[in-house]
């Protein structure tokens, strides 16, 4: 088994997820900005509309009236060109810009994460609930990066904007009056930045909460059909409930914390404005500007409160992107405890002996295989037979490469697995389970995925062989016919025999039957077991089996128990051998 690097991991931050995306789509990216900030730049203009009107057009007694309606309409028409033009158009052009750019990235970045997930081994699936996984993929982790992306390329540089061309205004006009806005500004940055660091622990807590809260109602989505079977519905009911009154308090304590920040910072603000009234009233009552700059200061006071609530909310949503970005960005440097191979790739033999040597196996500290060496040549039919939680299965999964030994090698006609792709390995292997998956798509859907590019003609070939057939020929659609959600329009019997033509028709040297008969009634089981019989041929085939009828024609009986095979040989001579295998057949625990 491959251990964890005890090396510390790269520490996960929002730049090193979401990045490399940034850069690859940079130009977009700044004209989109240069876009929005020439909108911003607009913004900063129209504040100063009301210092003009009263310059041009109020306050000068010497103008005729037409003179004074030129002016009025010369204003009107430069103020519609620069909200026209500037503000509107820039701000919608870059809109759509980096629409697409979000579009393209959240994508990639789904891909990506699934792509990693999908090929990470069972050991990570085991500690990952597959509706924490899937929030991910289409919650609020992903959005809120995203979010955030777009929050700062649509609506930051236009703040920035719109206070240096405020600021800048208001030097011009009174530098004490300036003196007080940049005082105010550089105070409420200072109280984003602390706020910052306290919203990515709320979102943090509450992300945590969320994943796993969403991961135990799938399961409760799951098991519908066990719910009903059990008239668990008041209990499972409760259960939601619980898990909603969590979520929602969640929600409140994070929403009061982020309100409470966000009140602290709007204080400072009318701190702020109520220090620049002081000052501009002093201004006025002096000389220094005059009754156009005071409204003027006061309104694009008022215009500097947006940018200041965006850098600020920037903030915030910066807490929950980092947040994001540290739980999504875990799964993507996550190592699979079975690697592909570094280097040259060697080929995977197509038929071989299998074979473990020395091997070991633990889950965490739970040992459960030991000292396993057996051969298996090509070929052969063995069965692997002993009492639960013996290491039955974990022995198939090795011979997988779902998993690695923690000591000792298992080799496909010499060559340790551990050199070998893991995936390509796999192909050479067809495993019917005890339960089966059956994808909520049509029989034919389903068939498709061992081999995609097969015909019809295959596609009943392998039905025949495997007694699906007569089945499937009477559904309405034949093989279009949707069987829904994990098979459930089929009766165990039918999807397990679905499961053998899928693997017919990959036609891999290696069959293994994980308890493949041992849940169903005596006809599908016969059905089954002719199937199986039939369709081996010169195949090797393993079979983990708790029925009489599917160890007694095998050539070889693998007996396992705590972990170790303590018996080996033929049906013949273990039943005439005092041990664990003959008690099993007496006590007819093998049925």
């Amino acid at each position: 088994m491959t251990t964890p690097s005890s090396t510390p991991s790269p520490k996960v931050s929002f730049w090193s997820v979401f990045g490399p995306q940034l850069r690859l789509y940079r130009w977009q990216i700044l004209l989109a900005m240069v876009m929005v900030g020439i909108s911003g730049t607009a913004q900063g203009l129209q504040n100063i509309y009301p210092k003009w009107l009263f310059t041009y057009v109020l306050e000068p007694k010497e103008l005729t009236t037409e003179q004074r309606l030129i002016n009025l309409l010369m204003l009107i028409g430069s103020f519609l060109l620069v909200t026209m033009i500037m503000r509107m158009a820039m701000w919608h052009l870059g809109y759509r810009i980096f629409t697409r750019v979000r579009e393209r990235i959240v994508l990639h970045l789904r891909a990506q994460f699934f792509s990693k997930v999908n090929h990470l081994c069972l050991r990570f699936h085991g500690e990952h609930p597959s509706g924490e996984l899937f929030s991910y993929l289409f919650g609020s982790p992903l959005g809120n990066m995203v979010n955030f992306v777009q929050h700062c390329s649509m609506f930051i540089p236009a703040s920035i904007m719109t206070l240096v061309m405020t600021l800048g205004m208001f030097l011009l006009w009174d530098w004490q009056v300036a003196l007080v806005l940049i005082v105010g500004s550089l105070a409420c940055v200072w109280m984003m930045d602390v706020s910052r660091r306290k919203q990515h622990v709320i979102w943090k807590d509450f992300q945590q909460v969320e994943g796993n809260v969403s991961g135990h109602v799938a399961d409760l989505l799951r098991g519908s059909k066990a719910v009903k079977l059990y008239s668990m519905e008041r209990t499972v009911a409760d259960e939601f409930n619980q898990q909603a009154t969590t979520i929602g308090k969640k929600s409140y304590e994070r929403d009061v914390k982020a309100h409470f920040e966000w009140m602290k910072q709007e204080g400072l603000g009318y701190l702020t404005f109520s220090a620049l009234m002081a000052i501009c009233t002093y201004s006025y009552l002096t000389g220094r500007i005059d009754l156009g700059t005071v409204t003027a200061c006061l309104t694009s006071y008022a215009g500097l409160t947006w940018p200041l609530q965006t850098l600020f909310q920037a903030m915030t949503m910066y807490a929950s992107a980092a947040a994001s970005a540290e739980r999504l960005g875990t799964v993507l440097i996550t190592a699979s405890t079975t690697p592909d191979p570094v280097g040259p790739e060697l080929p995977v033999p197509a038929q071989g002996t299998l074979a473990l040597t020395g091997v070991a196996f633990a889950y965490g500290t739970e040992t459960i295989l030991q000292d396993i060496t057996v051969s298996i040549p090509y070929g052969q039919k063995v069965a692997v037979v002993g009492p639960s939680g013996g290491g039955k299965s974990t022995l198939i999964q090795l011979l997988l490469r779902l998993y690695d030994p923690a000591t000792g090698t298992v080799t496909l006609d010499g060559t340790d697995l551990r050199h070998l792709r893991g995936a390509e390995l796999r192909r050479r292997f067809g495993v019917v389970p005890q339960d089966p998956f059956i994808f909520r798509t049509s029989i034919r859907e389903n068939l498709k995925v061992a081999r995609p590019d097969a015909d019809d003609a295959a596609l009943r070939r392998a039905c025949e062989q495997a007694n699906a057939w007569e089945f499937i020929s009477q559904m309405p659609a034949g093989l279009d016919t949707p069987v829904g959600e994990g098979g459930s329009t089929l009766s165990g019997g039918q999807r397990q025999r679905l499961a053998i033509a899928r693997v017919l028709l990959a036609e891999p040297p290696f069959l293994i039957f994980d308890e493949a008969t041992s849940a169903l009634d005596t006809l599908s089981e016969r059905l089954i077991q002719e199937a199986i019989e039939r369709n081996l041929g010169n195949r090797t085939a393993i079979f983990i089996a708790h029925r009489l009828a599917t160890v007694k024609n095998v050539d070889r009986i693998l007996v396992v128990q705590q972990g170790r095979i303590i018996q080996d040989g033929s049906y013949a001579d273990l039943a005439a051998t005092p041990g664990l295998f003959k008690q099993l057949v007496e006590g007819q625990q093998l049925l």
